[in-house]
């Protein structure tokens, strides 16, 4: 049912049983806390394309209430990508 919750257990290899997809190739999209699932490949791009889009959109929202300028930005980024190379 849409909406409805499931618990599930992933076995030793990270495999997850959902039934309704059994025998079926499957398609994942990473949302970063969490996947959709769908056997139906344009639906998968179609999300997958939206994900992305929303996620840009919201961190955008977060850097401007915080008042934080693209030069800041760069230069925080800039600063941690040099600590973990050095």
């Amino acid at each position: 049912m849409i909406g409805s919750l499931s618990l599930g257990k992933a076995d030793d290899k990270g495999g997850i049983s959902i039934p309704r997809f059994k025998g079926k190739d499957v398609y994942l999209v990473d949302l970063g806390s969490g996947y959709f699932i769908t056997d139906k490949k344009d639906v998968a791009q179609k999300v997958a394309e939206n994900a992305s889009r929303a996620f840009d959109e919201e961190f955008l929202k977060l850097v401007e209430e915080l008042g934080i300028s693209a030069e800041e930005i760069d230069e925080r980024i800039e600063k941690e990508v040099l600590k973990k190379t050095l």
